[in-house]
């Protein structure tokens, strides 16, 4: 078997999901972030929001807030203009170390 039959799978799953990661739904990516974090409420943990260029990834940084505790974090969500919910809400429970992330996506898209 050839090893192109092994590559196409995961490329084709790679376009799914970055088709998943943008919309052109009309809505305030930035308030829903914040519904988000509102709702997850990550614990000992400063986030700043801020948007990012359309096309680049919702994505999280983390790190420790040195000085402020053991447990203290700060955390940076860059949200792009073209962000869907799902993206966003993905980038939250990966910062809130959601236990079951699959469930709290559902939680955050159900609050549309």
């Amino acid at each position: 078997m050839s090893d192109r039959a092994y590559v196409l799978p995961y490329r084709e799953r790679e376009r799914e999901e970055s088709r998943d990661e943008t919309s052109s739904e009309s809505f305030d990516r930035m308030a829903f972030a914040e519904s988000a974090l509102s709702l997850l409420r990550p614990r000992h943990t400063t986030v700043a929001l801020c948007p990012a260029r359309p096309g680049a990834p919702a994505r999280v940084e983390i790190g420790r807030a040195w000085g402020r505790g053991a447990e203290a974090r700060w955390a940076l969500v860059t949200i792009p203009a073209n962000a869907s919910r799902g993206a966003i809400a993905r980038a939250v429970a990966a910062l809130a170390n959601a236990s079951s992330p699959p469930y709290a996506v559902d939680i955050l898209h159900a609050t549309r």
